[in-house]
């Protein structure tokens, strides 16, 4: 290997330089620096990458190949940089076994210009990129900092992770946003509550996972959790599905079965989709908020029952009243306590970690490593509106693990639905003729901070711009702080579907 700077000597903890074989060096390695392993089987390219790395502040471990390299594989490696070819076992084969057991390592590859091909393979095998050689130094240099830091920042991810479900005591309700620390702080005051709680919210955000957590942080934990969906309860078995019926009080009615209400007794009923619910039982399940006494079908005597009532709804509860079709005595009743829950586009700061946490779950039911994302990918999860909010983005993420033929991740493997969505709203902004450029870049700066709900950081990172280039485009549009979108240009006749 040929580089610039370039040693005459072997580096002291070099295993060649003796001649023989020698046991491969142990990490001793300081907490502030960062533990990088060479796998180069040429002794003076070995000896002058070690002195490179080790010159910026690095902890450098070095292997003659693939077979010494294992030996490092619980040596607190943070990044591996290994050549391709290596004689029998090659850099591929070396990543395939550093992947399966250490996959949050970065690893870099080295390679002649005649093995593109095969450096390309190894990064759908989940490699974070590959050199050409002779190395450029500085290329060299900015990999390894840009795979440091992007390892660094997965491991904030996952350790927020972890705090959030130590803290809560929950597995699925993720988030580190603004919108969702509100969720959570409203969730712990409501949960010590046996006031009936309302949760609201789009399709796909989450409501039952919500209503799981306020009964495993509320006194009633040890009780049991029953679940009803009202959107797919047929109107005429809504009371028998709620509070049971006796034996022979309609017909197909053989036997006596207990209702939900009983069922949650000492614990909690969870009723989704609250808006469906039949207008002429309505008054009923007012009834038993208020009496906490429920009479089955067919039955003369009324039942004691200690539920405690969360519903959800994604519909506007407030319009339904106003148009009859909800009684306003209940709406009162059930939104004693409310909790909105906010979609995905409002907080796309967490999409990063329902993205590991997702990815985590694929892999340990799989038995396999966590998948990759490449970065372009990640900008457009992060970037998307996701109009089925989280449940789309754990379809959308399972589907590419199925289908991607390698371990990283790319705009590739993005589902049909999903890219055709992005196409439809790429393309929702009309192009008049005799527009001109700057009347465009105004409606495409415009449409992005409407999109990113007036956030500059997101609809920098979505334009591909730097925020201070979206800032100073702003300022001379006369963009103030306080407004809401850059106001439209007198002239311009662009607008959005």
């Amino acid at each position: 290997m040929e580089t610039e700077r370039d040693l005459d000597h072997e580096s002291p903890n070099d295993g060649a330089a003796t001649g023989g074989p020698k046991e491969p060096e142990r990490a001793r390695v300081p907490a502030d620096r960062a533990n990088v392993l060479i796998v180069e089987d040429e002794r003076g390219a070995r000896a002058a990458l070690a002195r490179l790395l080790q010159l910026e502040n690095y902890a450098v471990m070095t292997a003659e190949g693939p077979d010494q390299a294992q030996s490092h594989l619980e040596d607190g490696v943070d990044l591996v940089l290994s050549d391709l070819r290596m004689g029998p076992t090659s850099g591929i084969d070396l990543l395939r076994i550093w992947k399966q057991r250490r996959p949050d390592v970065p690893f870099i590859l080295m390679t002649a210009h005649g093995d593109i091909t095969s450096a390309v393979e190894a990064m759908k095998l989940g490699a974070e990129d590959y050199l050409t050689k002779p190395v450029n130094p500085d290329e060299l240099l900015l990999l390894i900092k840009r795979a440091l830091t992007a390892r660094g920042k997965d491991a904030q991810i996952a350790q927020l992770s972890e705090r959030l479900d130590s803290k809560l005591g929950l597995e699925k309700l993720i988030g580190q946003s603004k919108p969702m620390q509100d969720v959570f702080a409203r969730l712990r005051r409501a949960a010590r509550s046996e006031s009936t709680i309302l949760v609201l919210g789009e399709s796909g955000t989450g409501k039952e996972l919500l209503a799981e957590a306020l009964h495993q942080n509320s006194p009633r934990k040890n009780g049991p959790f029953i679940a009803v969906n009202m959107a797919a309860v047929p109107e005429t078995l809504v009371e028998s599905e709620l509070f049971g019926h006796v034996k022979g009080a309609f017909t197909g009615a053989t036997a006596t079965r207990i209702g939900r209400f009983q069922a949650a007794n000492g614990g909690t009923i969870f009723i989704d989709e609250i808006g469906d619910f039949a207008h002429e039982s309505q008054a009923k399940l007012l009834r038993v908020l208020e009496s906490r006494t429920i009479t089955p079908v067919g039955a003369n005597n009324e039942i004691e029952v200690d539920a405690r009532v969360v519903a959800a709804t994604a519909r506007n509860l407030e319009q339904l009243v106003a148009a009859g079709k909800f009684r306003d005595d209940l709406y009162y009743r059930l939104s004693v306590v409310t909790i909105p829950l906010p979609p995905l586009r409002e907080r796309p700061e967490d999409i990063p970690l329902l993205v590991r946490h997702f990815l985590d779950q694929h892999a340990r039911a799989s038995g396999r490593p966590p998948h990759v994302i490449d970065p372009q990918l990640m900008r457009f999860l992060e970037t998307f509106e996701w109009p089925g909010n989280v449940r789309q983005l754990a379809n959308a993420l399972e589907s590419m693990v199925v289908m991607a033929e390698g371990q990283t991740l790319t705009l590739e493997d993005l589902p049909t639905t999903v890219a055709r969505q992005a196409r439809s709203a790429e393309d929702g902004m009309r192009i008049p003729p005799g527009a001109t450029i700057e009347e465009l870049e105004r409606a495409a700066v415009a449409q992005a901070l409407k999109r990113c709900n007036g956030n500059r950081t997101r609809t920098a990172k979505s334009l591909g711009i730097s925020v201070r280039t979206l800032q100073r485009k702003l300022n001379s549009w006369g963009f103030a702080d306080s407004d809401p979108l850059p106001r439209p240009h007198p002239a311009s006749a662009v607008s959005s579907t």
